[in-house]
């Protein structure tokens, strides 16, 4: 995601498909997509719409057509995998030398490495790794404690609950095109994201500098395997809604979905579109696509947050009728409609009307102040493990040319990393920085000078906005030695 500005917008949790039916145990014989026959033993959880959930050992689903199913045969098993056959199944899946996992049950860890990992940064590795752990405990804690509040039954996990965190920007987004077959939002736009197929977690490890990703996607992966089966046709409002509710900026978690979140109210008050509380209700499409999604999640904060706070015990009845879902069920757009509307005893306008004066009420009891943090002519862009903070300035003695400067940290916990930076302009100019051999933490300086250099395929000019894109590279990576000797990539304009 260029420049991981929060990209709830980012943020795709696959977790909103379908969903679970008493699991059977048998041996499927069928046809892949190349018409190769395979066996896979597996519990049925569902299905629906043509097709079959098939839940393997790992816990993950594979769907397959009923057309494409040739055999069926009772079986004992598969029982599923514990923590250490998991951390088996990634060293396989990503090369032992490449991964590095904990294990703190249910969870499992696992940092995927971009190159292989010299022995001197083994110790902080393990460090962010622990620390990693611990977060995620910390969001069983405190959503364990928001569902017994409500009143909501849950379960044990019945596989390990699995966190991938990517070093590389590169290889989450391979991972990530892998996983969603490019369907929802682009592997660029993601921060993180569940997969309700795979049931792991996936963020990219820059995401966790404030951990408020992990957290998001956590929510969803805790909803999907203690309270809601996998695979159910659960709206996607109510996914982001709860998701939203809890997010927190930082390893600590002191929010709760009942809790008035300055940035969403902030937005919600400035909200106008296409996008409106019945539309989301109904319909799941502007969550998955990249203009829309931005207004879908401020609409799902929105009225997640209302109905916590105003319909208690309707909502903890509507949470349960979700939990009961079946798998690979469809409901239309009016199902749904009704389906809510009868749920909390009101229709979606009257509700919506009634939203701005519950806000402003809160707001004032909570004592929130939804002013935007200052941010003192300073541009802060987060991207491939580099952090930068600039400032420009248009001289009118230049002829209005932009005079920028700013500084460069090494965001990566474990790794000295090579950068080069750009300003990139709206009419094709660009000012640039190479930062060799930048050690984790440390911070550098961008030294001022003016945006004049020319992109490739520039429009040409007066320049009136600009970003600010980040690249980096292991400093004995052969990208590093051609920076070195002065062959730096010249940005092209558009992308």
């Amino acid at each position: 995601m260029t420049g991981h500005s929060r990209i709830l917008t980012a943020v795709v949790a696959i977790a909103t498909l379908f969903c679970g039916l008493s699991l059977h145990a048998d041996t499927f014989v069928y046809l892949d997509e190349s018409g190769n026959e395979k066996t896979l033993e597996a519990q049925l959880a569902g299905t629906g719409q043509g097709a079959m959930a098939l839940q393997r050992a790992d816990g993950q689903i594979t769907l397959v057509a009923e057309s494409l199913v040739r055999d069926r045969e009772p079986a004992a098993g598969p029982e599923p995998i514990d923590a250490d056959g998991m951390v088996q199944l990634l060293e396989e899946r990503f090369g032992t030398d490449h991964v590095r996992t904990s294990i703190d049950k249910p969870f499992v860890i696992a940092l995927v490495l971009s190159a292989p990992l010299d022995r001197r940064a083994e110790r902080q590795v393990t460090g962010f790794v622990t620390r990693a752990s611990r977060f995620m405990s910390n969001v069983d804690t405190v959503f364990t404690r928001f569902m017994r509040d409500m009143r909501i039954p849950m379960s044990d996990p019945e596989y390990p609950l699995v966190l991938l965190i990517f070093e590389s920007d590169a290889d989450f987004d391979r991972y990530a095109t892998e996983v969603t077959g490019g369907n929802g939002l682009s592997a660029a736009r993601m921060a993180g994201f569940y997969s309700s197929l795979t049931n792991w977690l996936a963020v990219r490890m820059s995401a966790c500098d404030t951990f408020e990703v992990p957290l998001h996607e956590a929510i969803h992966q805790q909803m999907y395997n203690r309270v809601f089966q996998r695979l159910a046709p659960v709206p996607v409002w109510f996914d982001e809604g709860i998701a939203t509710g809890f997010e927190s900026n930082g390893e600590r978690i002191d929010v709760h979905p009942a809790r008035v979140n300055s940035r969403y109210a902030r937005q919600a008050k400035q909200l106008e579109g296409p996008v409106t509380w019945e539309s989301v209700i109904t319909d799941d499409s502007a969550f998955r696509g990249d203009i829309l999604a931005g207004d879908a999640y401020t609409h799902a904060w929105s009225l997640h947050w209302m109905l916590v706070k105003r319909y208690r015990d309707q909502y903890r009845d509507y949470v349960t009728s979700l939990a009961g879902r079946e798998p690979l069920q469809e409901l239309s757009e009016a199902e749904r409609l009704r389906d809510f509307e009868a749920a909390f005893g009101t229709s979606v306008t009257e509700l919506f009307a009634d939203f701005p004066r519950v806000l402003d009420s809160e707001i004032r009891r909570q004592r929130i102040s939804l002013r935007e943090p200052a941010r003192a002519g300073e541009l802060v862009t987060q991207e491939q493990l580099g952090e930068v903070r600039m400032q420009a300035v248009r001289r009118a003695d230049l002829a209005g040319q932009l005079l920028v400067q700013g500084e460069l940290r090494n965001a990566s916990p474990f790794r000295t990393l090579s950068y080069h930076v750009t300003v990139e302009t709206d009419a094709g100019l660009y000012a640039e920085w190479f930062v060799p051999d930048l050690a984790s933490g440390r911070k550098a300086p961008l030294k001022r000078q003016i945006v004049r250099r020319r992109m490739q395929n520039a429009p040409g000019g007066l320049s009136q906005t600009f970003r600010v894109r980040i690249r980096s590279t292991l400093s004995e990576s052969d990208d590093a030695a051609a920076w070195k000797r002065g062959e730096l990539p010249v940005p092209v304009y558009g992308r």
